[in-house]
């Protein structure tokens, strides 16, 4: 990963500069960073995916709705501030208890950890 300094014309530059290349540049944070693709995968999907896929898009647009409520967004501001305090110990155990995967994963955005989150509930449901 290579940090980049964009001059004003490229502030907060995003996606790739052409169909072809293999550098992605996105923002995260405020800092710009470059990323590239070495063998990226252009076979079909498999159907093991596809729900995963499903869930992940569906958890997405929920997402957005759920931030743009205002009590939505305060319940998920309290589970999230409860979650990183427990995820900075033991973060398979907070995964567990509040978004109910087994995972290690830390999830250091409140958006990442309601797409998470909601996810898992449209997958097991």
């Amino acid at each position: 990963m290579a940090h980049v300094e964009p001059s004003l014309a490229f502030d907060h530059f995003s996606g790739k500069l052409s169909s072809k290349e293999r550098i992605v540049m996105r923002t995260r944070y405020g800092r710009t960073h470059a990323y590239a693709y070495n063998h990226p995968y252009k076979g079909p999907i498999s159907e093991n995916r596809k729900p995963i896929i499903s869930a992940f898009t569906q958890a997405s647009k929920q997402c957005k709705l759920e931030m743009a409520d205002p009590q939505r967004l305060a319940y998920w501001q309290t589970q999230y501030a409860q979650y990183t305090k427990m995820a900075k110990r033991h973060p398979a155990k907070a995964n567990e208890r509040f978004i109910g995967t087994k995972t290690d994963k830390y999830y250091v955005s409140l958006r990442g950890f309601i797409i998470a989150s909601l996810s898992v509930q449209l997958r097991t449901a």
